[in-house]
């Protein structure tokens, strides 16, 4: 196990919500920010709005129908932080070292988000302190 897993910085911070429009609302209200972005990935079964808040995305994310993983934390935990991510050169070779340093993965190969096009992978909750963890590559 050479070196470290570069991480640049953290990539995004998702923050699971009921109802995003109210979140989006309270958010621009409260600290009068504006959305940098939205998308809807029904692969990953959410929808997202999201603040650029220096190099980090501030996401929040509803379910899209009340069967995701989303809808399945909030479920379990209520709304809250739900995932943190790091920002990597290679989400393969991040995995891959993760992999081998003993962590328990979700992910061993990297998924492909086809509205950010950017490669990513998921670390489970039990080796990150109970908080989903994901290595993403390139820029938001």
């Amino acid at each position: 196990m050479e070196g470290e897993i570069k991480a640049h910085y953290i990539d995004h911070i998702s923050i699971a919500v009921k109802d995003l429009d109210k979140a989006v609302k309270e958010y621009e209200t409260y600290f009068g920010w504006k959305v940098a972005g939205r998308y809807t990935d029904p692969d990953e079964n959410l929808k997202v709005a999201y603040f650029q808040v220096g190099p980090t995305a501030y996401e929040l994310m509803e379910d899209l129908d009340g069967t995701g993983e989303v809808a399945k934390f909030i479920e379990r935990r209520g709304e809250g932080i739900m995932l943190v991510a790091f920002n990597v050169d290679s989400c393969a070779d991040a995995l891959k070292q993760l992999k081998e340093r003993g962590a328990k993965m979700i992910d061993e190969v990297p998924r492909l988000s086809k509205e950010l096009n950017r490669h990513f992978g998921f670390i489970h909750p039990k080796s990150t302190g109970g908080v989903l963890a994901e290595v993403i590559e390139g820029k938001y």
